[in-house]
Parts: C-alpha cells; structure tokens; sequence
C-alpha cells in the first residue's frame, strides 16, 4: 500500500471545507483532480471513505475512524515543515533552560506559556533541580539560559528575582514554647530540615550550623512536609506557605536575629549576542529588561 500524505491532506481538506469545491479552491487544484485523489486514495485502501446521500458526499464510518487516525500525523507533518522554514530563516528550532526549582512554577510555567504563543514552532527544553549551576548546565547540559542561586563565572548575569525565606515551625512545636529570648543551643536541641543537592557536581546546601542536628533533603516540598509533620524546624520560601502561616498551622520562629534570609535569583545568559532571537526573547520574559522582584 502506498497512499501519500498528499492524499490524506485531500481528504482531511474535503471534509474540513465540506465540500470538493471548497477543498479545489483552498488547494489551487482542479475538482476533478481533487475527485480523482480521493477515488484513488479508496482504491489503495480497499474501503469506502464517501457515500453519497442526496446531492452530499459524507464520509463512512470507515472514513470518519481513518481520518481521526490519520489527523495527528499530519498535524505533526505541517508543524515540521513550519519548524524547517523558520530554521531555514536563521531562527532557532529549540531553547534549552535550567531553572533553580525555588522560582515559582507558576511564574515559570506562564512565562513558558507566553514564550510558547510567540514561538509556537520553538521547542522549549526545560530542566528543573536544586542548587543549578549555570556554569555546569551550560557545560554538562547545553542549556542557554539559567535561573540560579548560585555564582557564576559568566559575565551576563542580572538579578530577576529575591525570594523571602523565614525560619518556621508547625505550632506545637517545642521551639515556639519557649518564653525567652532563643539562643543557638536552643536551635542545636532540635532537628533542622535543609535542602541540599549535588546538582551543580558539588554538594550544596541551606546554611546550617556545623553541629546542628539536620535532616537532609532533595526538595522544598520535602522540606515543606518535614515542617507540617512537626518534626522538624527550617527557613523555607515564604511565598510558598501562605496559606500555613494564614491558617496558623506554620508560626515564624521568633529569634533575635536571623529568622528571614533572602535567596537572590539571577537570570544567566550564556551569550546572548551568539543566541538566537528566539532565546533573547526567553530571557526578556523572565526579566532581563526589569528590576528584581521581591517575593
């Protein structure tokens, strides 16, 4: 069997317009030719895609079950021509990101959306993790831009957001029972909760004391559910548990000095006068061009 995708496009265009006058002139092709692909097209197939009733041609439920099949491949068909012209304009078939899993997903997630609708044929390559460095995405994982926490060695970075930290507990945790002013053995009696990941090649984490009573873990949300469980105490993304500390689940630990931090997020671009338009435009939406925002 050898039908064309040439054929099916026919097909798919007849229904679409619902008719083959409508498909010939959409196609600049002759109606006969059009009735001729779609004759030919049955024959290979060895099944009905029309019948007519009345003065209408209407598809079989052979045809209607063949065509659902076939729709996806030619909508993947079209969208690699799209990408070829514009890789054959100069543009750019992909961006690659690394973003520091403390940015918001939110905020991520629609920056992406609107990059997507302006790029609609630019595939986004994201990578999420703890700790990025931009200096081992760019070497390890070929990313273009970063979003980390971390220094680099890279000349264009530019600061895009600050995110508040706060050292919290669940409320019935012992450290809040205290009646006095908090001191550093106070701390050093209770399980600290820090995110650590060797991500960037090295290990890194929260700061901590060298003696402080820790457990370890990958993610903020473990962090998160380390609190909620009462077991531990931490300094986790304010933005990220208001509805804790509106509830009064999550009560800010009151110390005498210390118990907000601020983590600086820096936008890194590898270089930005060698990257295509399509990741300048990227690095425009997560705030290049504006002040850091704090959160």
């Amino acid at each position: 069997m050898d039908t064309t995708l040439d054929a099916w496009e026919i097909l798919h265009t007849v229904v679409q317009l619902g008719g083959f006058a409508p498909a010939a002139k959409k196609l600049n092709r002759s109606q006969s030719t059009i009735s001729y692909a779609i004759g030919r097209l049955q024959d290979q197939l060895g099944v009905r895609l029309f019948e007519i009733r009345g003065r209408k041609a209407q598809l079989t439920e052979a045809g209607r079950v063949l065509l659902a099949d076939v729709e996806p491949h030619l909508a993947g068909f079209h969208e690699l021509e799209q990408r070829a012209r514009v890789i054959a304009s100069g543009g750019a078939s992909e961006v690659r990101i690394s973003v520091d899993s403390i940015f918001p997903d939110g905020r991520l997630f629609e920056v992406l959306a609107n990059f997507s609708r302006s790029f609609p044929h630019v595939r986004l390559k994201l990578r999420q993790g703890t700790f990025l460095s931009a200096d081992s995405e760019f070497s390890l994982h070929n990313a273009q831009i970063c979003v980390t926490g971390l220094m680099s060695r890279e000349l264009l970075v530019k600061p895009i957001l600050v995110i508040g930290m706060i050292a919290v507990a669940r409320s019935d945790h012992p450290l809040l029972s205290i009646h006095r002013r908090l001191s550093r053995s106070d701390l050093m009696q209770h399980t600290l909760v820090t995110v650590e990941s060797a991500a960037s090649g090295t290990l890194k984490h929260q700061p901590r004391l060298p003696a402080q009573r820790v457990l370890a873990v990958s993610t903020i949300e473990s962090a998160i559910s380390a609190v909620r469980c009462g077991l531990c105490f931490g300094w986790l993304p304010k933005y990220r548990i208001q509805s804790e500390l509106k509830s009064g689940e999550f009560v800010s630990i009151p110390l005498p000095a210390g118990k907000t931090r601020d983590v600086r997020l820096n936008l890194v671009c590898k270089d930005l006068s060698a990257s295509s338009s399509e990741a300048n435009a990227l690095s425009d939406l997560l705030g290049m061009g504006h002040e850091a925002e704090v959160i």
